[in-house]
C-alpha cells in the first residue's frame, strides 16, 4: 500500500492535475501529470462505473497501486500523477497492464 503522503486525496488536487497537467494515453490507461513542487511523487487512481462493478473497479485500482508501489523508487521527479482506467481495461491481465503503465510513464519522462 502507498503511504498517505504519496497519495492524492483532495478533489481540488485531482481537478488541478486534470485541467493543467499533461495527458499521456495508452491502450488501457490514461495518465495525467502535473508538477507539484513537493519533492516527491503523489499518485491517484480512477476507475469509473462504466468499467464494471465495484469488485472489478477495486481490483483494477489494487493492481495499479501494486505497479506503482513496485516502481516508485525508479520514477523521477516531483509530480502529481493521476492514472485513469479506460473501458477496455477489464479484459487485460496484470502483466499487460504493467507493461502499458510503464510504457506511458517512460513516454511521460518519469520512467
Amino acid at each position: 500500500m502507498l503511504k498517505r503522503e504519496f497519495r492524492i486525496s483532495k478533489a481540488g488536487d485531482y481537478k488541478r492535475v486534470y485541467e493543467n497537467g499533461q495527458r499521456f494515453s495508452g491502450k488501457y490507461v490514461i495518465i495525467y501529470i502535473k508538477e507539484n513542487g513537493l519533492g516527491y511523487n503523489r499518485f491517484g487512481f480512477v476507475a469509473s462505473k462504466k468499467i464494471g462493478s465495484a469488485v472489478v473497479r477495486n481490483k483494477l485500482k489494487r493492481q495499479l497501486r501494486a505497479i506503482i508501489n513496485n516502481e516508485k523508487n525508479n520514477l523521477k521527479g516531483n509530480f502529481d500523477v493521476v492514472i485513469v482506467c479506460r473501458r477496455n481495461v477489464d479484459g487485460c491481465t496484470f502483466s499487460i497492464l504493467y507493461k502499458d503503465v510503464m510504457k506511458i510513464l517512460k513516454k511521460a519522462g518519469l520512467g
